[in-house]
């Protein structure tokens, strides 16, 4: 008996224990259930636990605030009459869930007020023992979709930009290798979708071989990756023998840290009809400055036909061997195309003659002579008469005469229009 007493004793020791045991574990899930409902209450995200036949069996005031519907109200409700998807979109998502045990996509709620509300779900399938239901977090997204659409179109309109501009546009990393260029280069380039990417800009397939463009390149990639805006000129080759001149202007993209992150070719513009534009100015002012040296160099050597084969050619001022030159191909040209038989050289408007002008004035002289006319100096003053015989210049054969009015006065008698005698080869008192 009092064994038996023993056993029965030690057994509800035993059943005390485990009594206290199982009221710590319930206190302790008790305790966990609590905290979870209070995590729950407390989370910004919705929380919500709909039935398999849609409707809400509970939620937190998250979830609730979301809707603009009180928990009580919301505990009456079918959450058909919140989600405005299509009927087969629901059970689309509801085949998911039970397949996957879980999916995450993005619905559409109506709030009390009537205002459509995006959010993004993840529901998961709960099985407790016979009873099956949804548990499902849903948070608000449509202000995260209003910037999302607000910056694709941002992103479109740049790309639009970017592509149609005129421009040549591309964008490298600080060591120049290209990451992206816009159609307008590779339209013109030729370039095939993705072509030359990764690759250093100067070794892109975009410069066909030009001499030194490689060059030019590099170094303006270089210099903008150091910080500094830098710019060059290069011809780019596109298919069908076309090229362009391309005028390239780099700029930094720098951090906060003034790192350079990104080099950004800002401007590369087609310069082509630009430089020869002004290739064809340059031509045309060097043209009109040797227009205007002509009629300078007419201007200061005239030739003017007085009489039947009388030509006067007076010069004024300073003498070089130029002017000299040009004097005697115009002197030469007039006495042949006026069949001239006297030239007067009037030298009155010159200052000064050195022994190379002198000797080229004799020289003048008897080309004309050969030519079968006479040569007529007049206008010699005292200046240019002392250095023509402190040379030892033979005027022998020229005649010289004082004024041009006297030179004149001779020709016409020679030609016997002036009877007045005039002694050739002497100078006048």
């Amino acid at each position: 008996m009092a064994t038996d007493q023993e056993s029965i004793e030690r057994l509800r020791a035993e059943n005390a224990g485990l009594r206290k045991e199982i009221e710590r574990l319930h206190e302790q899930l008790g305790r966990r259930e609590e905290r979870t409902r209070l995590i729950l209450q407390a989370a910004i995200e919705g929380f919500h636990v709909v039935g398999l036949n849609g409707e809400i069996i509970d939620c937190n005031p998250s979830f609730a605030s979301i809707v603009g519907y009180s928990r009580s109200e919301l505990l009456t409700m079918n959450i058909s009459q919140i989600d405005t998807r299509p009927p087969e979109d629901v059970a689309a998502a509801i085949a998911e869930i039970k397949a996957k045990g879980a999916h995450r996509f993005v619905a559409r709620h109506i709030h009390k007020d009537g205002h459509a509300i995006d959010v993004e779900v993840s529901s998961h399938l709960i099985r407790s023992g016979d009873e099956e239901f949804f548990s499902a977090f849903s948070r608000p997204i449509t202000e995260q979709l209003r910037r999302e659409r607000a910056l694709r179109e941002s992103e479109q309109k740049f790309r639009a930009i970017f592509d149609e501009t005129s421009m040549f546009i591309s964008l490298l990393t600080p060591e120049g290798s290209l990451l992206e260029c816009n159609r307008t280069m590779a339209d013109f380039t030729g370039a095939r979708q993705g072509e030359g990417l990764g690759e250093p800009l100067w070794e892109a397939p975009f410069w066909g071989g030009a001499a030194g463009a490689d060059q030019h390149v590099e170094a303006c990639v270089q210099k903008a990756a150091s910080g500094v805006p830098s710019s060059c000129e290069v011809q780019i080759h596109g298919p069908g023998g076309r090229v362009a001149t391309l005028e390239l202007k780099m700029k930094p993209i720098l951090d906060a840290s003034g790192e350079s992150v990104l080099v950004i070719i800002a401007e590369g513009y087609d310069v082509s009809e630009l430089r020869r534009a002004e290739a064809e100015r340059a031509t045309l002012q060097e043209q009109m400055i040797h227009a205007q040296e002509a009629t300078i160099r007419e201007l200061s050597t005239p030739l003017i036909p007085l009489d039947a084969g009388i030509l006067v050619m007076p010069l004024v001022g300073r003498l070089d061997r130029v002017r000299i030159e040009h004097l005697l191909e115009r002197l030469l040209q007039g006495v042949v195309a006026q069949r001239a038989t006297t030239v007067i050289l009037d030298v009155t408007g010159v200052p000064m003659v050195d022994a190379e002008i002198a000797d080229s004035l004799i020289r003048a002289a008897q080309a004309v002579k050969l030519l079968g006319a006479e040569v007529i100096l007049t206008g010699v003053g005292p200046e240019v008469a002392q250095t023509m015989v402190g040379i030892g210049i033979d005027l022998q054969e020229i005649v010289t005469l004082r004024s041009l009015q006297s030179g004149l006065h001779h020709a016409l008698g020679r030609s016997g229009r002036d009877r007045r005698p005039v002694s050739p080869r002497r100078r006048e008192a």
